[in-house]
């Protein structure tokens, strides 16, 4: 066929319009939000890894709008000379050496407007040199307007389990066959039909029960199954009957689109790695092993038996169409085109054993694939309009993945995908194969063989005798051998089924609930929730649905309730058309759960296949809110979706105390340079729980310990002067948060000084007079001073300091003594002053002393310093006045009196003042 490429010199078109990206949403899944597709957001730019993808190729998606502007070219598949760009995408691609891009979703005319509809036009490979590093060169494409995503290419994991020939196989027991009219010989070696346990090790039951399901339906040939894997051998004998045929190709004219569906020569599918309609087996024969299993002609006296391959009779088996996506040694295509080629030419089931490798680590579905699968699911079966085509059998398709063969628990995509069916394996004896990779992602479980029951073990199917060097039949294991039973099972519901109104969502239901009453998760409770909800039953997807409900599940018990968890259980309830509830579906709220609410408050859903009436549930609760009333309810539903009704109860989880901080002192805490601080925190947690300490804030000069409920800190002056925090924030383990601020400061140190004297100071007799040390010293604030005074005679006065430098000075009888004051702030030398302290009869008094007596040259006067001014006279014994003056004694208090001129005799002092006349007798000498 024609490829369609768009060249570089066309690009610059692109630039003419662009719009906003668009967001992938994630999917929701039992409950919970899951990233089911990588983001595009211009915003994010979230890129896929590059480990292990194809180098030189990209897929790249572009803007909404700018592929107007590219529609209707069309170019042979050649490179063109490169020419002078405007466009910078085309820029770009220069400088990574692409020559052009080619359409990933080649546009079939027939669909064209569904298909630009869901934006498959938008996406196109780009091929570049090599050497170029492939997520820089993601980033280069993404710096362009015109690109929405770019991703890398990733190869499929090819199988490399090389088939087991039907000749090397053991003898079986023909009773494998019984209960089978069907005359295929190998039908008695395929025991995952019907095992009657004669395989060593093998477990009665452990098949699909398909025989049975048989006698129901065995397939109709207006089913198309679209096998997506390596080609299928056409030459078959016992596929040739059941093959996809393309009658408009296969009677047109070669090399020539005869149909106008975009592909030429697509006979029996289409090879993708080739891009054209020539299919060939893979080197091991994988592809025609997957459809042998889904619909290998029945009842035709030859070779095997597949699960939806007829009776033999006109109209019975369902088709196959080959879409050849790998091929030999490392030949690969764009399996995604294989989704919109099948969809759009009548497949409504597409079958999938293959997968990505592991070591590429892909944890989301590339929005590439996301879209194609989307694709089918939507538009397999209908017409240009959206509309079930009149001999379609279903509307819309159902896409089944095998869950790969790591025997890992990740997420194993595109099987992953939750708009796809995955498939784990089983062994002959109801167990998982060890191969099988888990998670809860996969969705049922299957037959896919398992040598360590022998070479018996295996799944028996087609081969080709092209790569096996003779031998047509033969043994495989591996998810990829499970899927095709599951395949095979769909192709039934939609040969049974099917016709106008039945759709995909409903043979989904149908097919998932089809399991045996074994329960999966009691038998392989290692992987409880892990392998799929149930064994596949091929016989169960035909029971009549009766219209009743699950019983009512009995009152709901919350017990072990905690912070954040809580422990829900509940008895498994009888189903009475269906026997047991296919699952529980568990709700939870903090608000209240009602029949018309619940379903926003879907948690999880609970695997119910297999559970006696009775038996007891466990539904752990994590991740609850602390101090919070939930409300909680439980419904069994039944395979057709009918509910037992909401069993609803409520519980509230315990309050989390946030942790308590004590700092060890209440005063302010300082630091200079001379001296060190240390002080504590205790910490504790109300409820008991590990408490976690962080420190931050200033850390110049903090150093700290955390001990067993204790921080010990020690605190130096190393920041500059001034005033700092320190902050311990305490962290439970449910993340309850106390904080608390320590501030400190740092400051210049200056040692306590006396800046002044106190004066002479005089007391009365059994009196006091206080003193502010305090106010004469100089001293860095904020430092803790201690005091102590004492007088050097004791018998006329004592003191006393207060803590605060308050002196109290008490006169006991009148003289004279010294009061001596230290001062010592614990760091320098301590300081000290001295007072003179003289002790008054009475401070009432004008004159509190006069002396000597008797005077020779001088009398003195000790007098109450408040006093302004003062008259003294001295007066004979005769009456004669011999001195007479005005002194001015404000602040002084005291007053030399000249006698010495004087006649020695006897006289009399006269001392007058505010206060009265002072009079006393002396002898002058």
């Amino acid at each position: 066929m024609k490829r369609t490429i768009l060249t570089l010199s066309l690009l610059s078109l692109c630039a003419l319009s662009s719009c906003k990206k668009d967001f992938d949403e994630a999917q929701p899944r039992g409950g919970e939000l899951r990233s089911e597709v990588a983001e595009t957001s211009s915003s994010a730019r979230e890129l896929l890894p590059t480990e292990g993808a194809e180098l030189g190729v990209l897929y790249i998606r572009l803007q909404k709008g700018s592929e107007k502007s590219l529609r209707a070219l069309t170019f042979e598949p050649k490179e063109i000379e490169l020419k002078a760009l405007s466009s910078p995408l085309a820029t770009s691609l220069r400088s990574l050496g692409a020559s052009g891009m080619e359409p990933l979703f080649p546009i079939d005319p027939r669909y064209e407007e569904r298909m630009r509809q869901e934006g498959l036009d938008r996406w196109f490979i780009v091929r570049f040199n090599e050497r170029h590093d492939l997520r820089a060169a993601m980033q280069t494409l993404l710096d362009n307007k015109e690109v929405d995503y770019a991703e890398p290419v990733y190869p499929i994991a090819y199988p490399n389990a090389k088939p087991v020939g039907i000749s090397s196989l053991p003898e079986t027991s023909m009773s494998q066959s019984r209960g089978s009219s069907f005359n295929d010989p190998r039908l008695k070696d395929q025991w995952h039909y019907n095992n009657t346990g004669s395989i060593r090790g093998s477990v009665p039951g452990a098949d699909i029960s398909l025989f049975k399901a048989w006698e129901t339906e065995v397939g109709k040939s207006n089913v198309i199954v679209a096998v997506n894997d390596g080609g299928i051998d056409v030459e078959h004998p016992d596929l040739v009957d059941n093959l996809y045929v393309n009658l408009a190709e296969k009677n047109g004219v070669k090399d020539k689109d005869d149909d106008n569906n975009g592909f030429v020569d697509d006979i029996n599918g289409f090879n993708f790695i080739k891009n054209n309609g020539t299919l060939y087996p893979d080197d091991a024969s994988h592809g025609t092993h997957v459809a042998g299993t889904v619909a290998a002609r029945n009842n035709n006296g030859i070779g095997v038996c597949g699960v939806a391959g007829g009776d033999g009779t006109a109209g019975t088996g369902v088709k196959l169409m080959s879409c050849q996506v790998f091929g030999v040694g490392k030949e690969g295509a764009d399996a995604a085109r294989a989704f919109v080629y099948s969809a759009n030419n009548g497949a409504v089931i597409s079958q999938n054993s293959w997968g990505y490798r592991y070591t590429a680590n892909i944890t989301v579905i590339p929005p590439s694939m996301k879209e194609a699968i989307d694709y089918f699911i939507k538009w397999a079966g209908c017409d240009k309009n959206g509309n079930q085509k009149a001999d379609a059998p279903m509307k819309g398709g159902i896409v089944i993945f095998a869950a790969g063969n790591d025997g890992r628990d990740y997420k194993s995509y595109p099987g992953a995908y939750e708009a796809v069916v995955a498939v784990s394996s089983m062994n002959p004896a109801f167990t998982n194969a060890p191969y099988s990779n888990r998670g809860d992602w996969v969705d049922i479980m299957a037959p896919g063989g398992d040598v360590n029951f022998g070479d018996a073990g295996q799944v028996i199917s087609t081969l080709s005798k092209k790569i096996t060097k003779g031998d047509e039949y033969g043994g495989m294991q591996g998810t990829s051998m499970a899927c095709p039973h599951v395949s095979g099972v769909a192709a039934l519901i939609v040969s049974h089924f099917g016709g106008q109104g039945f759709t995909s969502e409903k043979c989904k239901q149908i097919l998932l609930g089809s399991l045996k009453s074994k329960s999966i998760d009691q038998t392989i409770s290692r992987y409880a929730g892990r392998l799929g909800r149930g064994y596949i039953d091929a016989s169960a997807a035909f029971a009549t649905n009766k219209g009743k409900a699950p019983a009512k599940i009995a009152p709901i018990s919350i017990d072990k309730v905690s912070f954040i968890t809580a422990d829900l259980s509940f008895q498994a309830v009888a189903d009475e058309d269906d026997g047991t509830p296919v699952e529980y579906r568990a709700y939870l709220s903090t608000s209240a759960i009602t029949e018309a609410n619940h379903a926003n408050y879907l948690l999880r859903t609970i695997n119910g296949m297999g559970y006696a009436p009775g038996h007891k549930l466990f539904l752990p609760l994590a991740n609850l809110k602390e101090n919070t009333t939930y409300s909680v309810a439980v419904e069994a539903v039944d395979r057709w979706g009918l509910s037992s009704g909401l069993t609803i109860s409520s519980f509230t989880t315990k309050k989390n105390n946030p942790p308590l901080l004590k700092l060890s002192r209440e005063d302010k805490i300082r630091v200079s340079a001379v001296s060190k601080q240390s002080f504590s925190v205790a910490y504790s947690d109300p409820d008991g729980q590990t408490v976690s300490i962080d420190i931050s804030g200033e850390k110049r000069g903090v150093s700290h310990q955390v001990l067993d409920g204790k921080i010990e800190f020690t605190l130096r002056a190393v920041a500059p002067a001034g005033n700092y925090s320190i902050k311990v924030t305490a962290t439970d383990e449910l993340g309850a948060k106390t904080t608390l601020d320590i501030p400190f400061e740092v400051y210049t140190y200056k040692a306590p000084e006396f800046t002044a004297s106190m004066g002479n100071q005089i007391v009365g007799a059994s009196q006091q007079i206080k003193l502010d040390v305090a106010s004469i010293l100089t001293y860095t604030e904020g430092i803790n001073l201690t005091y102590s005074a004492s007088a050097v005679d004791g018998a006329v006065a004592t003191a006393s300091i207060s803590k605060t430098g308050e002196l109290v000075i008490t006169g006991h009888k009148p003289g004279t003594t010294q009061v001596q004051v230290e001062v010592s702030d614990g760091i320098s030398s301590s300081v000290q002053t001295t007072i003179p302290v003289r002790v008054v009869t009475s401070t009432a008094d004008a004159v509190y002393s006069v002396y000597p007596i008797p005077a020779t040259t001088v009398l003195n006067l000790v007098m109450d310093p408040s006093l302004d001014r003062v008259q003294v006279e001295i007066v004979s014994t005769l009456g004669t006045r011999v001195f007479d003056k005005t002194y001015t004694v404000k602040g002084i208090g005291s007053i030399k009196v000249p006698v010495k001129t004087i006649a020695p005799g006897a006289y009399v002092l006269r001392v007058k003042s505010a206060k009265g006349t002072y009079t006393k007798g002396f002898v002058k000498q």
